[in-house]
Formats: structure tokens, C-alpha cells, sequence
């Protein structure tokens, strides 16, 4: 089973912030705002977990500065006496995501109706803005960040009767654990199964190059996508969630 730490590592570096700036095995990191992982504090061993409120109060003016809203990632490696300084300030939680991973087995193959793209290939980013509603400034950050990913990536597309995109992911490979990221079925399609078969193609483009491990991460709240996941052999591994500071929380 892979452990949190290893998922975590995997994570950090498959889906890269824009700029990174370390304090022991802290990891501050900036992506003008898009999405929280790649916008928030992480801790990589409970074991850092001294001086917590003055290595905050020393890191909140790099995301003000930034126009971000100082956030930190609670995850199973967030060391105890950091967890209570962040109670105790009144930090407040948000959004609570699961992490779920499973061993990669005998695969079917790659799906009839799959496109495989590098992930940076702009008919791809295309079409992932369309189905994820990227535009403007979230566009060029979602594109920065993919062009900043440094391990082997693919783009997956799977295509619906009328050959339009149905689905789409980005799959990228580390230390053997394909991370799955973006995950998104376009709404008029759902419940038809493309989902599924991305999954799969995915999972068969990651053990024919080496990876055999998978792991994603879904909102606690995303009921579908969770059923999906586990009866396709994924586990839960552990939750993680984000605490921002009193005056930024709405």
C-alpha cells in the first residue's frame, strides 16, 4: 500500500506550482490562484513541527503579497502542534478532499475511441478548457502549470459517438504512482460510461511505462465520482482539507 508520505512526494511533483519557496519540509507554493494544491502551505513530515505560528506568520505576506489568501493543507503528515496553532488561530476549514490509489493489475488496453496527446499539446489544453470552462487568466495558469510538469504526462481524451471530446484527464507518472489530475466528463455525457474507460485507458498508458501504482485525489462531496473510482479498485487512503486564515475565510 502506498503510504501518505510517498503519494504526497508523488503529488508535489507531478503537479508543480509556479513558484515554491521552502522552509524545512514545508513547501509554500503560488499559482495565482488556481486550485488550492497548487496555492497552499504542505507539510512533508509531522515531524517539522516546531516554531508553527512564527514560520506562518513569516510566510502570509508572500501569498498578500501575491493577492493569494494564506491557506495550509491538512493532510496525515501535519504535525500535531501545527494542527492546534491553526485551531487556536482560528483558521478555518475548507473544502475537504480524499485521496484514493490502487495497484495497477492487468489492464484491457488503450480504448478504441482514446486520443493520447502530450499533455502540453495545445489541442489538448483546448480541449480540457472547454470541458473544465478555463478561460482568461485561469486558462494561462492551468497552462503554465502544465508546462512546468517535469515527469513523463500524457493528455487522455475519450471521444463520443459524434467523435466531439466526452471525457478528458491528465495523467502524469512518478516513482512508479500514476497521478491522475483533472479528471472531467463533459455534463450531457455523463452516466454513459466514458468516464470509466478514460480511467482505464489511463491506468494501461501508466503500466506500459512503468508506473504500478495509481492515485487521485476527489472531492469529499463528489459522490459519483467517488462510486466510480471504487468499484474500479481504488481505496481510500486518507482525507485532506484546507485552513484559511479568519480574515480571508468566506
Amino acid at each position: 500500500m502506498l503510504s501518505v508520505s510517498r503519494i504526497e512526494t508523488a503529488t508535489l511533483a507531478s503537479w508543480p506550482a509556479l513558484e515554491t519557496v521552502g522552509d524545512g519540509q514545508w513547501r509554500a507554493r503560488f499559482a495565482a490562484s488556481f486550485s488550492g494544491r497548487s496555492n497552499s502551505i504542505w507539510c512533508l513530515d509531522p515531524a517539522d513541527d516546531d516554531n508553527a505560528e512564527a514560520r506562518l506568520a513569516a510566510l502570509v505576506p508572500a501569498y498578500e503579497a501575491r493577492g493569494l489568501p494564506p491557506l495550509f493543507r491538512v493532510t496525515p503528515l501535519t504535525g500535531r502542534k501545527t494542527f492546534a496553532m491553526l485551531e487556536t488561530g482560528g483558521w478555518q476549514a475548507a473544502k475537504t478532499s480524499l485521496v484514493l490509489a490502487t495497484e495497477i493489475g492487468e489492464t484491457g488496453g488503450i480504448d478504441a475511441t482514446a486520443r493520447l496527446y502530450d499533455a502540453t499539446d495545445p489541442a489538448f489544453l483546448a480541449i480540457q478548457a472547454r470541458l473544465q470552462g478555463f478561460e482568461g487568466a485561469s486558462l494561462e495558469t492551468f497552462t503554465a502549470i502544465v508546462a512546468s510538469i517535469k515527469v513523463p504526462a500524457c493528455g487522455i481524451v475519450i471521444a463520443a459517438g459524434d467523435d466531439s471530446p466526452a471525457a478528458a484527464l491528465i495523467c502524469a507518472q512518478t516513482d512508479g504512482i500514476a497521478m491522475l489530475y483533472d479528471v472531467i466528463t463533459a455534463p450531457a455525457q455523463r452516466g454513459r460510461g466514458f468516464g470509466r474507460r478514460m480511467i482505464a485507458t489511463a491506468l494501461s498508458w501508466a503500466a506500459e511505462n512503468g508506473a504500478r501504482h495509481a492515485a487521485l485525489q476527489v472531492q469529499a462531496d463528489n459522490i459519483a465520482a467517488l462510486g466510480l473510482y471504487l468499484a474500479m479498485g481504488f481505496t481510500f487512503r486518507y482525507p485532506y482539507h484546507y485552513r484559511r486564515r479568519p480574515e480571508t475565510a468566506s
